[in-house]
């Protein structure tokens, strides 16, 4: 099974919260000589959101708007899982409102790409397509996007989201214990939040840095 493969039955879901389980199939061979690539993802902008209308009519939201651009050279299909996590140990994870999203566009006054529109597409695919849930990007594309967070934690200050994804930087290896391990590639975005509890939407947020990091998590084999 190739590292493109992997990458469409969503490796990216949340590699450090807990084990993947895959069904090895009788025949497969794991290939990993593939070229790499990476999507270039720049964070624009993180502010709050509180909808008048719709599902979350009257709660507050945060978001992260942001480009992704595609210099690989060649058309590709990826799976994107962004997630966050506050100093105070609190969860986020980008989530399907698109009610919220209208909310942020009217708000950005600009349309943006989200999780509402690619399960949109979704819908418009065959049935044997649609159980990969990936996304394609041309090359030499550059989409604005958004990911939709959960409501905020006021006393947080310190945050990190984290995104899988983005390259098919993915090998398995075998540790001294004899597991199986898969690391992936990840992009981690380290920001703090200046004020306090009161008023969060006026908060601003300020990218302290980004960086790369390599992340394994062991992988467990069951027979049919």
């Amino acid at each position: 099974m190739s590292i493109e493969k992997i990458l469409l039955l969503g490796v990216g879901f949340f590699l450090s919260a807990c084990p993947l389980v895959f069904t090895q199939e009788e025949g497969e061979v794991a290939d990993f000589n593939e070229k790499k690539w990476t999507l270039e993802m720049t964070p624009l902008k993180i502010r709050m959101v509180t909808p008048r209308i719709g599902v979350g009519k009257g709660r507050t939201f945060w978001y992260m708007v942001y480009s992704l651009e595609n210099k690989s050279g060649a058309d590709r299909n990826f799976f994107l899982s962004i997630s966050a996590k506050s100093d105070r140990k609190k969860g986020y994870s980008d989530l399907f409102l698109p009610s919220v999203e209208k909310a942020i566009e009217r708000q950005e006054d600009r349309p943006l790409w989200g999780k509402a529109d690619k399960f949109k597409l979704l819908k418009d695919k065959s049935l044997g397509e649609r159980k990969f849930s990936y996304t394609r990007i041309k090359d030499g594309e550059k989409r604005l996007c958004v990911a939709v967070f959960n409501k905020f934690d006021p006393n947080a200050k310190n945050i990190t989201i984290r995104v899988t994804g983005l390259s098919n930087d993915i090998e398995v290896i075998s540790d001294p214990d004899g597991r199986t391990l898969l690391r992936e590639r990840i992009r981690l975005i380290h920001l703090s939040r200046p004020g306090d509890e009161y008023e969060i939407t006026n908060d601003s947020f300020k990218n302290i840095r980004m960086e790369w990091r390599k992340e394994s998590t062991e992988v467990k084999f069951k027979d049919k």
